[in-house]
């Protein structure tokens, strides 16, 4: 029977011909050569320092750690890189498996997509486990990305407080669009479907192409919701009743609404709005925009699930 970690080892995630692209590499560039300088330095007789990169979905972070992968293995030095799909952890011995045989001639360099499958899944003595496997001499070295800082990386009493240098992915600004698109995409369409969405690579290269299949700029915004309008159904579906009332009261108005226009909206008193209000804004769901324990006015976090809710909700 084959060895299902062991055959994982030996095969790269992705084949140098497919999906590396110059403009995903170029706009990460600076966090590549940070890691991967610090790569080429490290001891193999020393204690490594893991790397942390945050990054929304769809900012680059899997191409970054696939383009990792393929420069360690072509740089000559004594490291061999493994990647992981954190979907697939559930606990630190999924991790382990993974890593081949202690070798004096190689360090292994773990390089974990999307690892806060891993700390949401486990508690924090699985996650010591980790960190003490990690905490020694000649052991992996881990190169994780995560789409956000998670209480595990910043909690005083967590096992990876103050474990991570972190590397942040920046957001795209309108000068970096022209990357990920044809000469002939109109920029000024772009930007404004890009108004709606998350300012990463993938966005850009959905707005281009909702912009190549558009009848006219009229339309843009309609075929943004039409390809989005799935997500955003089962998103709100999945919302108990009480949050699904208080959301489409505050997506009518344009900008944002207070609580006791919320309260005259719906119908009902702060205590049954002000938990749903709070347990909303933890979520990152809405936004309040003034800090004082009275007043303050409520908006949705993302434009286009506003418009979504105005249309449909």
């Amino acid at each position: 029977m084959m060895n299902t970690s062991a055959s994982i080892l030996h095969q790269p995630p992705l084949s140098h011909s497919q999906g590396i692209k110059e403009d995903a590499v170029l706009i990460n560039n600076d966090i590549f050569m940070s890691i991967f300088s610090y790569l080429l330095k490290e001891d193999m007789d020393k204690i490594a320092q893991p790397n942390l990169i945050i990054g929304e979905n769809g900012s680059g972070k899997t191409t970054l750690l696939k383009r990792m992968y393929f420069s360690i293995e072509n740089s000559g030095k004594q490291l061999k890189p493994v990647f992981i799909d954190g979907k697939s952890l559930f606990s630190t011995d999924d991790i382990w498996k993974c890593c081949p045989l202690k070798d004096d001639s190689s360090r292994t360099v773990l390089l974990i997509d999307n690892i806060q499958y891993y700390f949401e899944r486990t508690d924090n003595t699985e996650q010591y486990n980790l960190r003490g496997k990690l905490n020694k001499v000649g052991a992996p070295i881990l190169i994780a990305t995560a789409d956000k800082v998670l209480p595990a990386f910043t909690r005083y009493e967590s096992a990876f407080f103050e474990g991570f240098k972190i590397s942040y992915i920046r957001p795209l600004v309108v000068t970096d669009y022209s990357m990920f698109v044809g000469h002939e995409t109109d920029i000024t369409r772009l930007k404004n479907l890009m108004s709606y969405l998350p300012k990463t690579p993938r966005s850009v290269q959905i707005a281009a192409k909702i912009i190549e299949d558009s009848a006219s700029s009229e339309m843009d915004v309609m075929l943004l919701l039409d390809y989005f309008s799935f997500y955003y159904q089962a998103k709100y579906d999945g919302y108990v009743v009480q949050i699904q009332r208080i959301l489409s009261a505050i997506a009518r108005p344009e900008n944002g609404v207070s609580l006791q226009e919320i309260r005259q909206m719906t119908g009902q008193d702060n205590g049954k709005i002000s938990p749903y209000l709070k347990l909303m804004a933890d979520r990152k769901i809405i936004d309040r925009t003034s800090q004082t324990q009275r007043g303050g006015i409520y908006t949705i976090t993302d434009p286009l699930f506003k418009l979504w809710l105005q249309i449909n909700a």
